[in-house]
């Protein structure tokens, strides 16, 4: 069995990995998505156990607890993000390559526990107002004030990017979508 790989898409809130994350999966049948956990309601149009398991702030506390996270984060207060060990070695049993859409420290600390089998993705979007619009037209019940609490973290959240194997701007979808493809293709199969 060939060695089972990550590709790691992380960026601020409204930067495009999860539509990037959506077209990478319709491209490459051997990858498949890691659901991760969250505290946040679902919005409508998500799915639980497609999108999220979308948990308790309890049952979050019991599974750090329980050291079943291989990366976790507060990602704002009270909302807590995770991606459950488990759902990684479902993955891998199923003789697939495992797709994250995560926050950007939980992108890292993935990077740092998986090093050698991982490609590390960060989207960047060079203008607030544009993430701040995408926000807006997610019509995804948002109030204002969550709005400016994830545009608050851009600059804190961009000035990770080094960390990560590339970078790629999402000016035009297009255009980082192919380049996405190719970075994933080389990855895989390169």
């Amino acid at each position: 069995m060939k060695k089972r790989k990550m590709i790691i898409l992380s960026g601020s809130s409204g930067s495009g990995k999860t539509t990037i994350s959506h077209y990478l999966l319709s491209k490459f049948p051997d990858l498949k998505f890691s659901v991760s956990c969250t505290t946040r309601s679902i919005r409508k149009n998500e799915k639980n156990r497609k999108d999220y398991y979308f948990i308790s702030v309890n049952s979050f506390i019991y599974k750090v607890k329980k050291n079943q996270f291989a990366e976790w984060e507060e990602v704002y207060p009270k909302l807590f993000y995770g991606t459950l060990k488990n759902e990684i070695s479902k993955i891998f049993r199923s003789n697939k390559h495992v797709l994250f859409d995560v926050d950007v420290k939980g992108g890292l600390n993935l990077k740092k526990q998986y090093p050698n089998n991982s490609l590390s993705i960060f989207i960047m979007v060079n203008s607030i107002k544009i993430l701040k619009e995408r926000l807006i037209m997610r019509n995804s019940d948002l109030s204002d004030k969550q709005i400016n609490t994830r545009l608050n973290k851009v600059e804190k959240e961009n000035s990770y990017a080094k960390l990560f194997d590339f970078v790629l701007f999402n000016i035009d979808l297009f255009q980082t979508k192919k380049k996405a493809i190719q970075l994933v293709s080389n990855f895989i199969y390169g």
